[in-house]
């Protein structure tokens, strides 16, 4: 049978901290996003390059063997989808 948890308390100066933490992180985190929603359109384009030069001038499989991808192989983009920020 599991012990309980060791009670113990958390000073009102590490809470405070904490908190101010969380506060500067979410800042962080919003501006972070906002950078990514903002570069949407050129990110868009960067795939398209990064998929057709796969389809036109391979990949490396392995050491110096390429291959190339077919149109039935590439991925379909999903509309209307945002990348996300993971924290």
């Amino acid at each position: 049978m599991a012990k309980p948890y060791i009670k113990h308390t958390v000073p009102a100066k590490t809470k405070a901290w904490l908190k101010k933490e969380a506060v500067t992180q979410k800042a962080l985190y919003k501006s972070i996003a906002k950078e990514m929603n903002d570069l949407a359109p050129t990110r868009a384009k960067w795939y398209d390059e990064f998929l057709h030069r796969c389809q036109t001038r391979g990949f490396n499989v392995h050491f110096t063997d390429r291959r190339q991808i077919t149109d039935e192989e590439i991925p379909v983009q999903p509309k209307g989808r945002k990348d996300r920020v993971i924290w």
